[in-house]
């Protein structure tokens, strides 16, 4: 194995020599240098805008659900407080939910509505309030699917109410939302809504891993983790980083025929080196493994190069915010980069195996010549 290393060292050391086979050499190396780099990249910025929409999710809304596993109130008792207990640094706030309408601009709006034990006051989030134009102070009505009896036959229940403060809608949100302290809740909703806790995973912990660490749940109550919760959208952020990505490797393989070719074009101009080493004792095995090494010493160097080069460019327009964004359209004021080792190991791995499979057909080739063969040419 040290003598075939030395040769495929001397070979690739005398390519200066041979103009043509030098620049056919040099050009796939450098394609492949960019394949994997491009596919560095690509990886880098899917990650990065991906990373930006997993962190919204965390932020906005709770990290889990508990709901009834039948109709729609939660068990009696205090299990909410001993579940508390066995599962110290969660957090857990129980409301009830439910649908009305908010009056404003002269417009009925349809709206969830929560109705929470901790509230002092009146709030909306974003949707609802960019929708009727609801800042803190303004006075709407809150309208109520729930009837009362007037003399004039059953009417729905309307109250008006000021609001205290506006605050992030959910993740994906499309009705608005408005949040009501318990006694208007009463009022509201006399039967009462369908109640939930929210469960938010203690702080500096991924959501997506710690909500289904959740233990001691009890019978009647399901839990809805933050993965189920958002399972359509992560599976749609999984399958673009694999589509694109796929998509970009198509580099990579063209640039792997390009090393074909320049392999085949060695073996001809090495076909009596081979013979002589042939006539010497070294087996057919042996010629195949030297061209092979040849093929896999330019690829393993290409990217190397390539995808080292590649998370060095990502990073360093990620650090310095090279690429701008037009504000008040992303969540982000530039375009985000995100360089894993586990992308870059799969960037690796993905130019190894094309070169790999690129050296085959001339390293084969260049095996089965006959001894013979290879002198009488020269």
């Amino acid at each position: 194995m040290r003598a075939l290393a030395f040769v495929v060292y001397r070979y690739l050391w005398g390519l200066s020599r041979r103009t043509h086979v030098a620049v056919v050499s040099a050009i796939s190396f450098v394609s492949l240098s960019l394949g994997a780099a491009a596919l560095v990249l690509t990886l880098a910025l899917l990650e990065g805008f991906q990373a930006t929409v997993r962190q919204e999710l965390k932020m906005v809304g709770p990290h889990a659900l508990l709901l009834p596993a039948v109709g729609d109130k939660l068990p009696p008792g205090g299990w909410l407080a001993e579940l508390a207990a066995r599962n110290p640094g969660f957090s857990f706030r129980k409301l009830e939910r439910g649908v009305g309408w908010v009056v404003a601009l002269g417009e009925a709006i349809p709206v969830h509505v929560e109705v929470s034990e901790e509230l002092s006051g009146v709030e909306v989030d974003r949707v609802l309030a960019a929708r009727g134009a609801i800042g803190p102070g303004a006075e709407v009505n809150i309208v109520s699917p729930a009837p009362m009896l007037t003399p004039l036959g059953p009417a729905p229940r309307q109250f008006r109410v000021r609001v205290e403060r506006v605050v992030p809608s959910p993740a994906r949100a499309e009705r608005g939302t408005v949040r009501v302290p318990r006694v208007l809740g009463s009022r509201l909703f006399p039967q009462g809504g369908q109640e939930e806790v929210h469960v938010t995973v203690p702080p500096g912990k991924d959501p997506l891993v710690f909500s289904e660490k959740l233990t001691g749940v009890p019978a009647g109550v399901v839990v809805r983790s933050f993965r189920e919760r958002n399972r359509p959208l992560l599976a749609a952020l999984a399958l673009e980083k694999a589509l694109i990505g796929l998509g970009v490797s198509l580099i990579v393989l063209v640039a792997s025929l390009n090393l074909l070719c320049n392999l085949t074009m060695l073996a001809v101009e090495k076909r009596a080196d081979a013979a002589i080493l042939q006539a010497m004792g070294l087996r057919p095995q042996g010629v195949r493994q030297l061209f092979q090494g040849l093929g896999l010493a330019i690829g393993v160097g290409a990217g190397i190069g390539g995808g080292l080069g590649g998370a060095v460019v990502a990073e360093v327009l990620h650090r310095t915010q090279a690429i701008p964004l037009p504000r008040g359209v992303f969540a982000v004021s530039h375009v985000p980069f995100a360089v894993r080792p586990e992308h870059v190991a799969v960037v690796l791995g993905v130019t190894f195996v094309a070169s790999y499979l690129a050296s085959q057909f001339p390293a084969r080739a260049a095996a089965r010549r006959s001894v013979l063969e290879g002198l009488r040419r020269e």
